[in-house]
């Protein structure tokens, strides 16, 4: 089964169906469910997958696609949690079968295999004999659609490979993944003209693969059974490696120290005056100085997909597991912590406020419910709250004088007054899920703030009045733009071979370049420093825009580059991957 969907429109009723139908082959071993479990992530529709899945009489294995982990309330902790993990290994007679979680956490399309994920599946492949025959399951296809598919490939051949299944594509497909062989399988809703699930055979040379599936025609729906693959086993053709380069400098900037933690991060480092705060997701909150020495390092003990922030001389960070964490920035103590009930999911930020008739510190929190919280820094004492929002808060509030100004996973943005949480405003050009622009980093040059929604649309709000000063859908952008320091242009990363400047004023185009980039679905925040405008690729690549000119800087492996921070004249790159490089530009 695959690209089940759960939560889409009458996918419970189908989902049933199958499952008396898979309960009525007594032949069947176990299932294997590739992905997109639920339509949204959340955790109701992941439970209620569950549950269904329950009513299965055999062995069930269920691994996450991108649908299950793009909108996470929880940075993928739900699914482990209710499917007891996010991959598997079983073996059973002469095979070994393997599956992975392929789908990227909160950052945008495509699929990406994480290197805990990359080193598990090393683990596991070396323990394998080579008599035992593997087979391998994920969501995505081993192509274009995983950016470091290379990194699995070239570990299953070492190993008596058979076959990869995948979803995703929701039809039946032989494929080739680097001279492998690869199957994907029709899905299991109704999202196309034909849906089902597919039983594969096994026999000692053969392996036949058939679909029991429903046909919908205009006036009426079929059931079907049929064969669409019936051969002998085939195994890897080719035992050369693909290239699999993992570091490029281009000579441009001056390479400095690299840190390479080997853990995913969904959030780029916080810089202060002499070193920086990375935070991975699986909780880990570590300071460097800016030689690259670890000073100290502490676990959160839950995910972490908020950015944390530096107050002082402390590091307030939280978890998912609803944990505020305040940190001594000097010895990596947890000072104090406190817990609230809904998960910590935005980028946390601070603003002075005079509290109790004192000046203080504040710190804003969004959470997965759509809360805003306000508590003073000192002791955490809370402030205000205000729950007008009514999806989960992902990207960075931006702190403007009084107010501050955030996106939700509601289609909606807010404007909420910093002195006493009241609402001033809440806009949309697009009131949908999945237009919202709660995934974009704002920008803002005090009076108005620009966003980029998935429908491609790029808006300036002006800040006051929470009115649309322009909007503009010319430039094919996706949740990727920046503000030269000025103020006065925008700058965007089309969703495709673009890049456009664009006067911050009125929406008008100044000049686009055709770059020949490709797909790039990564949400960053392009950076101006002293004329150098900085960003990542999807293709991990770093880039410096100066004087209508893109000259590549590094190459930091195959994971999507985050944000680039700045503090002196140091420059932090950082990926998914947890790679994190200090340079300097050449004078």
């Amino acid at each position: 089964m695959t690209d089940v969907h759960v939560g889409y429109d009458k996918s419970d009723s189908v989902i049933l169906k199958q499952i008396e139908q898979i309960n009525s082959l007594d032949d069947v071993g176990f299932v294997v469910v590739t992905g997109d479990i639920s339509e949204l992530g959340k955790w109701d529709q992941l439970e209620k997958a569950s549950n269904l899945f329950k009513k299965i009489n055999k062995k069930v294995f269920v691994i996450p696609g991108n649908h299950d982990v793009k909108w996470t309330e929880m940075g993928g902790m739900e699914f482990s949690q209710i499917f007891d993990d996010n991959k598997f290994r079983f073996d059973t007679l002469n095979y070994v079968f393997l599956g992975l979680n392929t789908g990227i956490v909160l950052r945008g399309g495509g699929g990406h295999i994480t290197p805990e994920d990359i080193k598990w599946l090393e683990e596991n492949l070396e323990k394998i004999p080579l008599n035992k025959e593997v087979f391998f399951f994920a969501h995505h296809p081993l192509n274009h659609d995983v950016d470091n598919w290379y990194k699995v490939t070239n570990l299953l051949r070492k190993r008596n490979l058979k076959a990869i299944m995948v979803g995703h594509g929701h039809v039946n497909k032989e494929l080739d993944f680097d001279f492998l062989p690869g199957f994907m399988g029709v899905g299991s809703t109704s999202k196309t003209k034909l849906y089902g699930f597919n039983v594969v055979e096994l026999t000692q040379n053969n392996l036949k693969i058939s679909s029991v599936a429903s046909f919908r025609s205009d006036s009426s729906l079929t059931d079907t059974v049929f064969t669409w693959y019936n051969s002998p086993k085939v195994p890897g053709i080719n035992p050369v490696p693909t290239d699999s380069s993992d570091f490029i400098d281009y000579k441009v900037a001056k390479k400095g120290i690299t840190i390479d933690l080997k853990k995913t991060m969904v959030s780029s480092p916080v810089p202060y005056k002499t070193g920086f705060i990375a935070a991975t997701l699986e909780g880990v909150i570590y300071n460097y100085d800016l030689q690259g020495e670890l000073l100290w390092w502490v676990d959160l003990n839950a995910n972490v997909v908020s950015r944390p922030v530096i107050i002082g001389k402390n590091v307030f960070a939280g978890n998912v597991g609803g944990d505020i964490y305040q940190i001594d920035l000097e010895t990596g103590d947890v000072l104090q912590s406190l817990g609230i009930s809904e998960a910590i999911t935005s980028q946390l930020v601070s603003f002075p406020v005079i509290f109790r008739d004192r000046q203080t510190d504040a710190l804003l929190i969004g959470t997965s419910n759509g809360t805003m919280y306000a508590y003073e820094a000192t002791d955490l004492t809370p402030m205000w709250k205000n729950e007008d929002a009514k999806g989960r808060i992902e990207s960075l509030p931006i702190v403007l004088d009084n107010r501050v100004v955030f996106s939700a996973w509601d289609g909606m943005t807010y404007c909420i007054d910093l002195r006493t949480g009241k609402l001033n405003w809440k806009w949309s050009e697009n009131v949908n899920f999945y237009y919202s622009t709660a995934s974009c980093i704002p920008v803002t040059n005090g009076d108005y703030v620009w966003v980029v929604s998935p429908d491609k649309s790029v808006s300036c709000i002006d800040v006051l009045l929470g009115k649309t000063q322009w909007s503009n859908k010319d430039f094919n952008a996706w949740e990727s733009l920046g503000l030269s320091q000025d103020g006065k242009t925008v700058f965007i990363k089309s969703i495709d071979d673009d890049f456009h400047t664009v006067n911050a004023a009125n929406g008008k185009k100044i000049k686009s370049w055709k770059l020949k980039w490709g797909l790039d679905t990564n949400p960053v925040q392009i950076r101006e420093f002293d004329k150098n405008v900085l960003f990542g690729r999807k293709n991990g690549k770093i880039v410096k825009f100066q004087k209508d000119k893109f000259t590549d800087l590094f190459y930091l492996g195959q994971a999507r580059p985050l944000t680039i921070e700045k503090v002196g004249d140091t420059f932090i790159a950082s990926n998914m991957d947890g790679r994190i490089l200090l340079f300097k530009m050449n004078k």
